[in-house]
């Protein structure tokens, strides 16, 4: 039970009965006085009474494991799902038989529902927060790949001396390799394209001629 409305002679006597009955602290409720009932003249004899309707006030954390059980139930598929936080970011790790359903292939399936896990949180919250989705820890596999693959490329960018393109990557996977090359001093990065995924440039720190 997350919400309830309850009576009072006084606002204060209505918010402490939700309080008491859903568990919970006063600021960690949302309240919504619905009526005050007067009875008598100008309220001076008779009763008054004070309905409120309580809700307890979730954060994005419990709404975005709620979003996604939704989801996965809509799927017919189970899920369990653990946040962490990490680098200032909401971390919502999944766990499911199904891997192949929410990852897809290359993880494109995975990077539309963090789409609209983003999405309906910001919708909620009206707030842009920083969030991560993961299933069976398949970012991590696919950082292993993405490292190795921007490496090898990095090795021909200083034989060849010449700028190389990336397949098309997500910002999360662009960023891996902008990391990897930050405090390079002979590998330049730079995202190169439109939308949400585009190809990393990894180019020769200095120019072809600077060793002339």
């Amino acid at each position: 039970m997350d919400s309830i409305e309850v009576e009072g002679k006084t606002y204060e006597e209505a918010v402490k009965k939700a309080v008491l009955a859903l568990n919970t602290e006063e600021g960690d409720l949302d309240i919504e006085v619905k009526e005050v009932d007067t009875k008598g003249i100008l309220g001076l004899l008779g009763s008054r009474k004070v309905r409120v309707t309580a809700r307890i006030r979730s954060n994005p954390e419990d709404f975005g494991k709620k979003f996604l059980a939704e989801f996965a139930k809509h799927l017919g598929i189970s899920i369990a799902v653990d946040v962490t936080h990490s680098d200032e970011r909401i971390v919502f790790l999944i766990e499911s038989d199904d891997e192949e359903t929410l990852v897809g292939e290359e993880g494109e399936a995975l990077e539309a529902l963090q789409h609209l896990l983003r999405l309906a949180i910001v919708k909620e919250y009206k707030q842009n927060l920083k969030l991560l989705l993961d299933v069976n820890g398949f970012r991590e596999e696919r950082k292993k790949t993405i490292i190795g693959m921007a490496k090898k490329l990095a090795g021909r960018v200083k034989r060849e001396l010449k700028p190389i393109k990336t397949k098309p990557l997500n910002p999360y996977e662009r960023r891996i390799i902008h990391m990897l090359f930050k405090d390079s001093s002979d590998i330049t990065t730079s995202s190169e394209g439109e939308g949400h995924t585009k190809q990393v440039v990894i180019s020769p720190a200095r120019s072809v001629n600077a060793h002339h």
